[in-house]
């Protein structure tokens, strides 16, 4: 069966899945991507603050003290969605811990915005590159994103960039070939 693979991210205000809020949401299919700021309907916590180098003053978002271009949550949402649809099903959407941070997260905001059923539509399953990499690969003392860029493509990148992210678990993915049993088996 084939299918497409699409690569995302989300960065948020903080690690609770059930209030934080988007601020970045990313994703890469091949060549084309999708990448949007949202500015944050709540604080961002000072760890995420540290992790991600996102911060709000007077209602304008910034990553690492420069201004980012940014639309309504709603909108960065439809938009997603329309990127998504634009691309052959059926739409596997993956990211890294997605079963425990990306997916609950999305599709909490997705219900808020009555856009889950849509979304559902053009989505057939969430796929867990973590799962993914842990099945394929043992022993590893980590298997975290940045660890396995390092290990298995050599390079840094800027982590916590939601778009930068995508990319690398893309060209992960790719390096990694993984057959179609054990994606199955990382779906949730």
């Amino acid at each position: 069966m084939s299918y497409t693979v699409v690569f995302f991210d989300l960065e948020t205000t903080g690690l609770d899945t059930r209030n934080c809020d988007i601020i970045q949401i990313a994703a890469v299919c091949g060549m084309a991507d999708f990448n949007a700021y949202i500015v944050p309907r709540c604080e961002i916590t000072r760890e995420a603050n540290g992790i991600t180098g996102f911060s709000v003053a007077n209602g304008v978002l910034f990553r690492h003290g420069v201004a980012m271009p940014t639309m309504p949550l709603q909108q960065a949402l439809s938009s997603f969605l329309d990127f998504l649809s634009s691309l052959p099903e059926p739409v596997y959407l993956a990211a890294h811990n997605a079963s425990r941070f990306d997916a609950p997260v999305l599709d909490r905001v997705l219900k808020e915005f009555s856009l889950l059923q849509r979304f559902q539509r053009v989505v057939s399953n969430y796929l867990d590159t973590f799962l993914l990499s842990k099945r394929m690969f043992s022993n590893f003392y980590s298997y975290s994103l940045k660890y396995m860029v390092e290990y298995f493509l050599g390079k840094t990148f800027d982590a916590h960039n939601a778009l930068e992210d995508a990319r690398m678990l893309q060209e992960l993915f790719q390096k990694w070939r993984p057959g179609g049993s054990a994606v199955y088996k990382s779906l949730i």
